[in-house]
């Protein structure tokens, strides 16, 4: 197995694509500002840590009004893609923040600034989504609960719905439906690889990525929850993605239990969503996190030794300097490329990655080769002496009867015979033959 182990070509770029992508790395400063205006209202955001239900800390931000309506808010989660991190968030403060809905962004494990060596597309990040809602809810400042995820978090959301019912609304932007069935897709789509290699190649990355993340790749299939989950969706999906087809988020749809809706846009996997989409979505929110049922309070400020420094003069906080916040931290910027297998499997690699599971195959057909001869051992040693002697007078037999007539043999019958055909179908000589079609 040294082959394998050492291996560093097209194979070892395939799952680190899907488990190991590039973590994007930032600095706070990429946040934008601590405190900040935006249309003539002042927000703040916290920065704080939590940790998930494998020990990991997940870096995270709240985003909130200085001065609340009402102690309890609506507040929507965004969920980021695989290669991404709560940068990609940013964009969508100004759809919400504005009709007071919170925003809470994090990192999910493995990706920016939180802890973690791989991601799972899902399978872990629904819990750490379910970390976050429970912290949320223990806070004591959040009413109502949303969901908005793309790609990975889109997977994230659709795979804990079903667990919570409580959760008010999800937007589901470009989720696949099958992961097993999106990663043939991709090798499919952005290599030349024969069937046999793209077979033994997913026989690979299936075992490699259960060892690494630990996971199950077939049990990535958020197509099988959403029959369950009941509350408001809304699914959105690039015309042209060439990634995550749209008929994934269509299959994800028409199965899909609650109330629904679904807003095909121009672009592809990693194009900017355009701004009737976000204005969409914000309504979408508004209806669903019932926001309109807000109490009208007094204007509450957040944080109890803020209230009572400021109750004799509630325009303290008026007149406390506030930057209006860059206008580009608020554009959806998309860019990251969530699925780089085309790049795992450029051309010059997808000859060694025929030979790699040309070889793995071979190995893997000597090893069960050996486990049946062993067994077959074990079962001459485990066998009674009479028996064992019979066997032994039988064999002689027939080695004097082959002696006498050696052009007549005597023919294996039933299962021996099927036995000696399926021999011939095993071990490494079928694969000797195999050709790199380019």
């Amino acid at each position: 197995m040294d082959f394998i182990s050492n291996f560093k070509g097209g194979y070892d770029g395939i799952w680190k694509a899907i488990i190991r992508p590039e973590r994007e790395e930032y600095i706070m400063d990429n946040l934008g500002p601590a405190e900040f205006r935006l249309r003539d209202k002042k927000y703040k955001r916290t920065d704080l840590q939590i940790t998930n239900k494998r020990g990991l800390t997940l870096e995270c931000s709240h985003f909130e009004p200085v001065k609340r309506i009402a102690k309890q808010l609506p507040c929507v989660i965004y969920l980021h893609g695989n290669a991404s991190s709560r940068l990609e968030a940013l964009h969508t403060i100004e759809a919400l923040l504005p009709v007071n809905i919170t925003l809470f962004c994090f990192d999910f494990a493995g990706c920016g600034k939180s802890q973690g060596d791989y991601i799972s597309l899902g399978w872990h990040e629904r819990d750490d989504v379910d970390s976050v809602i429970n912290y949320l809810r223990e806070s004591g400042t959040v009413s109502t609960i949303g969901l908005w995820g793309r790609s990975m978090g889109a997977v994230s959301a659709l795979m804990h719905a079903d667990r919570d019912p409580s959760i008010a609304g999800i937007v589901a932007d470009s989720s696949f439906s099958d992961m097993r069935k999106l990663t043939e897709e991709l090798i499919k789509n952005h290599t030349k690889l024969p069937k046999l290699v793209v077979s033994g190649a997913m026989s690979l990355i299936k075992k490699t990525i259960k060892s690494k993340g630990g996971f199950d790749l077939d049990s990535l299939v958020p197509l099988n929850n959403v029959s369950e989950s009941f509350m408001p969706a809304l699914f959105v999906a690039g015309k042209e993605d060439k990634y995550i087809d749209p008929r994934h988020t269509k299959d994800l749809f028409d199965r899909y239990a609650g109330e629904k809706k679904i807003i095909l846009v121009d672009g592809d996997h990693h194009s900017a969503r355009p701004q009737f989409l976000l204005d969409s979505i914000a309504i979408f929110f508004y209806n669903t996190l019932m926001v309109e049922l807000i109490p009208n309070e007094e204007l509450y400020c957040s944080g109890e030794d803020v209230i009572e420094e400021n109750q004799g003069n509630k325009d303290n906080i008026e007149d406390e300097e506030y930057d209006e916040i860059n206008p580009e931290l608020l554009k959806s910027k998309v860019g990251r490329r969530d699925f780089e297998i085309e790049k795992a499997v450029e051309k010059e690699n997808v000859e060694d990655l025929a030979k790699f599971v040309e070889a793995s195959l071979k190995i893997e057909a000597q090893e069960q080769n050996q486990v049946q001869e062993e067994e077959k051992q074990d079962t001459i040693l485990e066998m009674p002496k009479e028996e064992f002697k019979e066997g032994e007078k039988k064999e002689q037999k027939n080695e004097e009867k082959e002696a006498e007539n050696p052009e007549q043999k005597e023919e294996p019958k039933g299962e021996e015979k099927e036995e000696e055909k399926i021999e011939l179908l095993k071990g490494p000589k079928m694969y000797e033959d195999f050709e790199i079609i380019e």
